[in-house]
């Protein structure tokens, strides 16, 4: 049986998302035994920082940038050579924005050391945009490989500097010692650019033009174009959606570390389990979504391209693809994440202490996986605010949960937890209901709650599993986790196979 090309997309997207996932996680173990649980919280409120000034430096652009470029190609490349000089000019500004404010946000985040490792983060923001702006339009070319390398480039390039300046820097203090972690993003994101810049440019990716123009025509062309202003318009609506994301982060940063004080806990013991469970647990319990994040990376083109011709049924079969593999693999992975929290937290931090945290998000999985697939799902039908609602309602479910539950006293883990659920699911519930009243049948309820029958008969048959492996002497937790974890995968993707094998054949 020949697998589709989308099929194929996929599975590149997902090992290099795996693959940078990996690394990622990889640099987690020794970051953490390096700088501890503050050190980490340190850099996560650091990092949530970053993460709110590039989503709104990058903003909707590069996503908008490649699903035009997945149109009209030509058209696609014209606008990309017109933005890259205006997006290297927002990036120096708000690089020199954040360096010279970020007295004054250590201030309000109540931690006055925190200027010098804000400052550290600063130059990453020159690069950023450039560089995402770049990928979007290789993404439209569906240039997926060059991608792909350029954040394997990007991951490892940005831990070897992690690991080298907390090192260096241990020395003056976890403050400095966490700004080198997050001076890693500039030179991880420089890297990239660099790759791309010198690969791409042997490889005439301009064919796409009908001549070549000079940067400052480029830029002339880009503003008088008819079609700047929907693609302003709808670069602006899916930057309000992507920075609902990086404006949790950065409230979850400001809020729960204030009040878990107030619950009675020290301010570095605070920011202690805030990095527990923002660093430690939250990467742990988001390394299944590899799959449907690359699902969703690339399937986005080809939902476009259909819904725009009029394909309603291939739009519908595509859809339903997606959501029911987003979904069985998510509740597989969240089973299994659930009933080896104590084992994972072990293996990969050294101790249980975020056991607790793994435990109480392991629905991570199955709602992220179907809220990302669902916002890509409405992206390609042109439904660009209805995301946006979605997520601006979640994302004040998620503020009043965190302000009010984890202020109580033992209450601080659970009330984490219950506001990133609600930051999630409700923004899900919100994309199903959308989808279904605009294409009927593009959200497959019933495909998906019969699939559970399936998905407990695999829950059912671990226990005689995990039995089996006791009695033939595997006593060891860690080698029985890692048995437990391929005989899920196993299951899911035996399953996966049998389920979608016509539609697969099909596509």
């Amino acid at each position: 049986m020949k697998l589709p090309i989308f099929l194929k997309q996929t599975a590149l997207r997902t090992g290099s998302i795996f693959i940078v996932k990996v690394i990622g996680l990889a640099v987690r173990i020794p970051l953490y035994r390096l700088l501890g649980s503050e050190g980490v919280g340190i850099y996560q409120i650091v990092y949530s920082i970053y993460g709110f000034a590039y989503t709104l430096v990058t903003g909707g652009f590069p996503t908008t940038l490649a699903l035009m470029t997945a149109k009209d190609a030509k058209h696609g490349s014209q606008f990309f050579k017109g933005l890259m000089i205006p997006f290297l000019l927002l990036g120096i500004f708000f690089s020199l924005l954040c360096y010279v404010m970020a007295p004054s946000l250590a201030h309000h985040f109540g931690d006055s050391h925190l200027s010098f490792p804000i400052r550290c983060i600063a130059p990453a923001l020159l690069i950023i945009p450039v560089l995402q702006l770049y990928r979007g339009f290789l993404q439209g070319i569906e240039c997926y490989g060059d991608v792909s390398t350029s954040e394997l480039i990007e991951q490892s390039v940005r831990a070897g500097t992690m690991l080298l300046l907390v090192v260096v820097w241990m020395k003056y203090g976890v403050h400095a010692a966490a700004g080198g972690a997050a001076f890693g993003a500039f030179t991880g994101a420089f890297a990239a650019l660099c790759f791309l810049w010198l690969y791409q440019s042997g490889k005439k990716t301009t064919s796409y033009h009908t001549k070549r123009r000079t940067s400052i025509e480029s830029i002339r062309w880009t503003a008088l174009e008819p079609g700047v202003i929907f693609f302003l318009k709808s670069s602006f609506v899916i930057t309000l959606t992507r920075l609902v994301a990086p404006t949790s982060d950065l409230l979850d940063a400001l809020i729960i570390p204030s009040r878990l004080q107030i619950s009675g806990l020290s301010q570095s013991d605070a920011v202690a389990i805030f990095g527990e469970i923002s660093g430690m647990a939250s990467i742990t319990v988001y390394l299944p979504t590899i799959l449907t994040a690359a699902l969703s990376y690339t399937i986005a083109s080809k939902l476009t391209a259909s819904w725009q011709n009029n394909k309603r049924e291939d739009f519908i079969e595509r859809s339903n693809l997606s959501l029911e593999v987003g979904w069985f693999w998510g509740v597989g992975s969240t089973v299994f994440l659930f009933f080896h929290a104590d084992e994972l937290s072990s293996f990969i931090f050294g101790n249980e202490g975020a056991a607790q945290a793994i435990r109480l998000m392991s629905f991570a999985p199955i709602v992220v996986g179907m809220r990302e697939l669902t916002t890509t799902i409405l992206w390609a039908m042109d439904q660009k605010r209805a995301p946006l609602t979605g997520s601006l309602l979640g994302l004040v479910c998620s503020a009043i949960a965190a302000y009010s539950l984890t202020a109580i006293p033992g209450f601080g883990y659970a009330g984490a937890a219950i506001s990133v659920f609600a930051f999630e699911f409700v923004p899900l519930l919100w994309n199903a209901i959308v989808i279904q009243k605009r294409c009927k049948g593009a959200f497959p309820l019933i495909n998906i709650f019969s699939g559970l029958l399936i998905l407990v008969a695999i829950a059912f048959f671990y226990t005689p599993f995990n039995a089996i492996l006791l009695h033939v002497g595997l006593d060891s937790a860690i080698i029985r986790s890692l048995g437990g974890i391929l005989f899920f995968i196993f299951c899911i993707v035996l399953y996966m196979l049998l389920r979608f094998r016509k539609k697969i054949g099909n596509r």
